[in-house]
């Protein structure tokens, strides 16, 4: 009895040893396109970015942007974030050495207590803002509603890519954890057939 058991139990070690050995390799992380090196970048930096922003929006005044060490990802980008207030900021990914902006995203976090409409609403028209100063062509309604759209389509497919000539716009619901909005410039090839 006792060497059937030992068999049983040497035979369980080996089978779950063998899902180990032979399982696939983990995988890295996937990077961000915006992290990766050679993206493309928008042609102004932060600084510029915000004046033109401000002076286009002074009802949505974007506050200074201050670089964050993360610790991850050296070299690759350099990082800042504008606190809009308690639940809401924006924040960008720049290109090191030139301090162009790779990403620029905005990401409402539902506050805790009264005030979300408020809040969510302030949040809104901000990021219909920053849809606009990317897209000037679109009316105010009309980035509002491109805005509703790229809700929409997030609450399917989280995170929601929609590319629209050089922009790619990447939006996150995640409900209560929060909306994210990113705009980031793609490198556009022309085809020669």
């Amino acid at each position: 009895m006792k060497h059937r058991i030992s068999r049983w139990l040497t035979c369980c070690m080996l089978l779950t040893a063998g899902g180990v050995v032979f399982a696939d390799p983990p995988t890295a992380p996937k990077l961000a396109p915006y992290v990766q090196p050679g993206a493309p970048v928008f042609s102004e930096t932060i600084p510029q970015f915000r004046e033109k922003f401000n002076s286009m929006n002074p009802g949505t005044p974007l506050p200074e942007y201050r670089t964050v060490d993360t610790g991850q990802v050296q070299n690759m980008v350099v990082l800042a974030v504008s606190k809009i207030n308690d639940s809401f900021y924006s924040s960008t990914a720049l290109e090191p050495g030139t301090g162009k902006i790779k990403s620029l995203q905005m990401t409402w976090v539902s506050p805790q207590g009264t005030g979300e409409k408020q809040s969510r609403d302030l949040a809104f028209r901000y990021m219909t803002a920053l849809i606009r100063y990317f897209s000037p062509q679109l009316t105010e309604q009309t980035s509002h509603l491109k805005l509703e759209s790229l809700l929409k389509a997030a609450k399917v497919n989280i995170p929601y890519f929609d590319a629209e000539g050089a922009l790619r716009y990447v939006i996150s619901d995640q409900g209560e954890k929060g909306i994210t909005l990113a705009i980031e410039p793609v490198r556009l090839i022309l085809n020669n057939s």
